[in-house]
Formats: C-alpha cells, structure tokens, sequence
C-alpha cells in the first residue's frame, strides 16, 4: 500500500499538493473524485469534510487545505528542502506568503471562477467577478514586486509557496485580460516552476484526466 493517498479533482488546488508529492519522490496514489456531487465518495468526504480537494491520507492521519497539505509533505521530506526552516531570518517571511497566497490571492481567484458561490444573480455574478479583478490586479502587483530577487521567492530554490503560487497562476484567466506577461516578475516564476519535471507531469495528468471527463 503506498504510504500517501491524494484525494483531488483534475485541474483544481489539488494540482499544488499533487506537484509537492511528486517533488518530494513520495510514495503515494491519486484518488481522483468528483466535486459538487449530491453523492460524494463516503472515503473522501471522511477525509475532507466540505468535499474539496486536496484532501491527503497518510500515516499521521487525514489532513486538507492546500497550504497546510503542502507544508505537512515538505515537512515529511526535509531533504527535499522546501521548507525555510525555524531560525532562519527568512522563516516569518516564508509563512507569510504561504498565508498570502491562502487568505488574499485564492479567495479572488475563487471568484474567477466560481462567482455562483456568492450571488445567484447572473449580473451580481459579472460584478463580483469584476470587483474581484481589480482586488487581483494589486495583488499581482504585490507578489510581483515580492519575485523581483527570483526567480522563486527565496532565490534560486523553490520553497513551498512557489508551488502554491505556481500552480494557480497557470490558469490564464485569472490575469487581467488574461495575460500574465503584465507581470514580467510572475511570468518569469511560473516558467521556471512550468519547467521543473515534478510540475511538468501534475499538468499532464490533470490535463488528460479532464479530457477524459
């Protein structure tokens, strides 16, 4: 039996957790499920209790939320070294962005595209999204400024929040006018993170289960 099992949905958060799992060389399987089902698989909804992905079952239990699941697995694999570890002058910022990238850039990015979770009006949903938009623009702005020193947040090697941020600047729409060339600093690290073989085989295998679907 592998050691780890990922629950996730294709071309969804998952893809964060599912890209530190093949980071770290763990020994794990992916459990792909089904969101928004009125019937959810009984196994993934004991492991991740609102049905979102990614989920993790492992030796220390079930766990989920994308951060947390990505630092839990960096933890487990130190000579991985995605982690800034205690007593570094960077650890505060290390958590701060793996904290910015949770509570200030996902819950817009959400919006992009799910504004039906927030207002059932087709037009409150175009301003919501619209709304949310302008709220992205000074956040890329923020984590654009924060790669000037890249290409990765903390020099020449990835850490944690590279993956969080990587794997949801992917997805093109969630740019203004859908071009992230708007933030030389972004693109620059989504290309070194789009280069790495760990982030190079998620996409692939998210992008072939979605077509099967």
């Amino acid at each position: 039996m592998p050691e780890y099992t990922l629950f996730c949905a294709p071309n969804t958060y998952a893809m964060c957790a599912h890209a530190v799992l093949e980071e770290v060389e763990a020994d794990y399987e992916t459990r792909w499920v089904e969101l928004f089902s009125e019937t959810p698989d009984p196994e993934f909804l004991a492991v991740s209790p609102h049905c979102r992905t990614p989920a993790l079952l492992g030796p220390d239990g079930a766990l989920f939320e994308t951060g947390a699941v990505a630092l839990y697995l960096a933890e487990q694999f130190p000579v991985a070294e995605l982690v800034i570890p205690p007593g570094d002058a960077n650890r505060g910022a290390f958590l701060q962005w793996i904290h910015y990238l949770a509570t200030t850039l996902q819950p817009d990015v959400i919006i992009q595209f799910h504004p039906e979770f927030y207002h059932a009006d087709p037009d409150l949903q175009s301003a919501l999204k619209a709304a949310s938009m302008q709220r992205l623009t000074g956040v890329f702005k923020t984590l654009d400024a924060a790669l000037d020193g890249g290409p990765y947040f903390f020099g020449k090697r990835p850490t944690v929040p590279d993956f969080i941020l990587a794997l949801q600047t992917v997805w093109d729409v969630i740019f203004p006018h859908g071009d992230i060339n708007a933030y030389p600093n972004l693109a620059r690290h989504r290309d070194a993170m789009c280069n790495r073989k760990s982030v190079q085989k998620v996409l692939s295998q998210h992008k072939k289960e979605s077509m099967q679907r």
